[in-house]
């Protein structure tokens, strides 16, 4: 016999499921969702933000970011990247105005095809530290001014371009050796080995034990291996989407030293209602508090995701978001909570409810996102790798 909730028999209660829904908040370092005035969700992706630096901004890093856009451009990458350059020394730069690039090093790009045209040579700061994902030194005297320059760096954006390839070491100068040739080869080599390095391959660790997340990566295509995260699942944030996006990015990095050159998603979801945050009841009594703050209302599921891209131990790149969906309720019943809480289903999951079982009876309406409140933003998720 089925459970009752309010004056419904289970098998009669409908769902209205409106795909007009929904919000999106993306921090981190190449995708941004927005919201516009009919809360729909927009897919639209900041591109992974590069500085390439040298000496004086006038050979080795503007060959780098002109090849690189070049390059990006001609393989169908270009809205993936924003690049530039910078130096490190004020030696090319004059009353405030950059010298222009290297007339041999110009010289090398236009065999190639690559105008460099107008670029001047400009100084990083350490506002460029803040701004870009990645900045990406010649040589090691690069990295050292860099840091000086950004005062250290706590957040392991900084590399050498040659990290990426198959033999790490500095760039060729040409400043001092005047073999250009040399220079752009090993610059081709260390942004080729780049992009590759940023380029997903169908593949990652799930850091997280939940098999209606196995189900919903594998239901797209997308292979992956588990690692469950062990972490201690409290923080006291008490703002939802933050609240969610600490965890996801705390359950990721959590598996990094056994995963050193990997794609890693980790993924928190938790019921936001009145004010209040609610995640998985220990007890039946903490169900049953919940179940009747949810019942005849509205509330929002928020689901965080960290996509954490890890290389030589180190982290290359990660990206937070999180996705919250509308849900509505119908006014419960103390004996249809009862019953629900009965079969078992509410305590493994946040606000003591799974849609995708027999909770899916208790919903009136959702706005917004169903796999997300089933556990896992897919189509957001696709977007964000491919």
């Amino acid at each position: 016999m089925p459970f009752m909730i309010g004056a419904h028999p289970a098998f009669m209660c409908p769902l209205t499921i409106s795909t007009t829904g929904g919000e999106c908040r993306r921090t981190g370092c190449f995708v941004n969702f927005h919201t516009n005035d009919e809360r729909r969700c927009d897919t639209t992706k900041e591109p992974i933000k590069i500085l390439f630096v040298c000496h004086g901004n006038i050979c080795r890093s503007p060959i780098a970011e002109f090849f690189f856009r070049d390059y990006a451009e001609k393989h169908g990458l270009k809205d993936r990247y924003e690049v530039a350059s910078a130096a490190v020394s004020t030696e090319e730069i004059y009353r405030g105005v950059g010298n222009l690039v290297y007339p041999p090093a110009k010289a090398k790009l236009l065999e190639h095809g690559i105008s460099c045209e107008g670029k001047r040579a400009r100084l990083m700061t350490k506002e460029d530290y803040r701004y870009y994902d990645l900045l990406i030194g010649m040589d090691a005297l690069n990295l050292r001014r860099m840091e000086n320059i950004a005062g250290g760096d706590p957040d392991h954006k900084m590399w050498l371009l040659l990290d990426f390839a198959d033999t790490p070491r500095d760039v060729s100068d040409p400043w001092y050796t005047g073999d250009f040739e040399t220079a752009y080869q090993d610059i081709v080599k260390g942004c080729t080995a780049l992009i590759d390095r940023l380029t997903f391959k169908n593949h990652l660790v799930l850091a997280s034990g939940s098999p209606r997340r196995r189900e919903l990566l594998a239901q797209i295509g997308i292979e992956f291996s588990l690692d469950p995260s062990d972490v201690d699942e409290f923080t006291s944030e008490t703002i939802p989407d933050q609240y969610v996006e600490e965890l996801s990015f705390r359950k990721a990095s959590s598996v990094i030293e056994r995963h050193q050159n990997d794609w890693i998603l980790g993924a928190d979801t938790a019921v936001s209602c009145e004010g209040k945050i609610l995640g998985k009841p220990k007890d039946k009594k903490m169900a049953e508090k919940m179940l009747t703050l949810l019942s005849g209302n509205t509330h929002q599921v928020y689901t965080g995701v960290s996509i954490i891209r890890t290389y030589k131990g180190k982290i290359l790149y990660r990206t937070t978001l999180s996705v919250s969906t509308d849900v509505t309720f119908y006014p419960l019943s103390e004996q249809g909570i009862q019953a629900y809480i009965e079969t078992g289903e509410p305590f493994d999951k946040a606000g003591s409810y799974g849609i995708q079982g027999k909770g899916a009876v208790l919903v009136k309406e959702i706005r917004g996102d169903y796999n997300n409140v089933v556990g896992l933003p897919i189509s957001t998720i696709y977007r964000v790798l491919y």
